[in-house]
């Protein structure tokens, strides 16, 4: 598997250094992609089924489609860190990548948003929705996050 993942990146560099616009428009690609399916999740009603399990049912799908969100947002998020080290010239082929300021504020941002979601939830503490705040403050908060990353990094899709 890690040879695997390191010919990945190595082709990926390759073609980095050799087709920086074709590289460009793959990483706007995924991100665009990753964006409109969050986009549209968050406007589609979620675990209506699970919701007339009760909470814990709810709860649990809540907590599954959360972690889909995480996915497309880390996509997203990737998505912006390289179209930003493509612009700044910061070399590719350096691995790990270098940290730009923009990891390091979205790194901050899910410890953010990690603690704010725990700290809503425990007003219902012991109660039944307890279950359901979580899950769905992770999700509110990180469609509300990428549609605001989305809006302060707009000249990166043109």
């Amino acid at each position: 598997m890690k040879w695997c993942i390191a010919i990945l990146l190595c082709a990926s560099m390759a073609l980095a250094q050799n087709q920086p616009d074709a590289v460009r428009s793959l990483y706007r690609r995924q991100g665009a992609e990753a964006l409109t399916r969050e986009q549209a999740r968050s406007k589609a009603a979620l675990c209506t089924d699970a919701e007339k399990g009760g909470n814990a049912r709810f709860g649990q799908c809540l907590a599954d489609q959360s972690k889909i969100t995480e996915q497309d947002y880390i996509a997203y998020i990737r998505s912006i860190g390289a179209l930003l080290r493509l612009a700044s010239g910061t070399k590719s082929t350096q691995l790990p990548p270098k940290k730009l300021p923009f990891d390091l504020a979205e790194e901050a941002w899910q410890q953010y948003r990690d603690k704010s979601c725990a700290s809503m939830a425990t007003q219902w503490e012991g109660g039944d929705e307890a279950q359901v705040a979580y899950p769905d403050c992770l999700l509110r908060v990180t469609w509300n996050h990428m549609n605001e990353v989305a809006s302060l990094y707009s000249d990166l899709w043109h």
